[in-house]
């Protein structure tokens, strides 16, 4: 065996991945993952909202239902503290006299009753409740 005779083999192959372009693959998924993550993020903060929103809503209708449940003579503007998923929200409401045959002068025996949160204009119930010989009536 004649050592000068051994001449290094190289290998030269093209197949296969360098460095860079594995990083840049890595870098590109990482972009692809944060942007799901997005919106999958958005999403769920969507359904959480809403699902406050749900809960709210019934208790502006559990209000509502009270108020209607209530003595015609007794209805009066007030407010109650309400806690929807670790938020507090206030809940008011207000029974104001009504003009129903436009003469300008309201009628004794008619009460707009409005259940809303405060701070959420586009958070409220309202209905005309009458009351005729001492039956109440809602009005939707």
């Amino acid at each position: 065996m004649k050592t000068a005779d051994r001449t290094p083999i190289r290998i030269h192959t093209t197949s296969g991945f360098t460095l860079v372009e594995v990083l840049l693959s890595v870098i590109f998924l990482g972009l692809l993952a944060a942007g799901a993550m997005s919106v999958f993020s958005t999403g769920f903060q969507t359904m959480d909202a809403q699902a406050e929103r749900l809960l709210l809503d019934g208790k502006l209708r559990s209000r509502m239902e009270l108020l209607v449940g209530t003595a015609f003579s007794a209805l009066s503007d007030g407010s109650e503290a309400v806690t929807v998923n670790g938020t507090g929200f206030t809940i008011a409401w207000t029974a104001v006299p009504v003009d129903l045959d436009g003469d300008g002068i309201p009628e004794p025996s008619a009460k707009t009753v409005t259940v809303s949160v405060s701070g959420m204009p586009d958070r409220s119930l309202t209905t005309l409740l009458v009351d005729h010989e001492n039956i109440i009536g809602k009005i939707p």
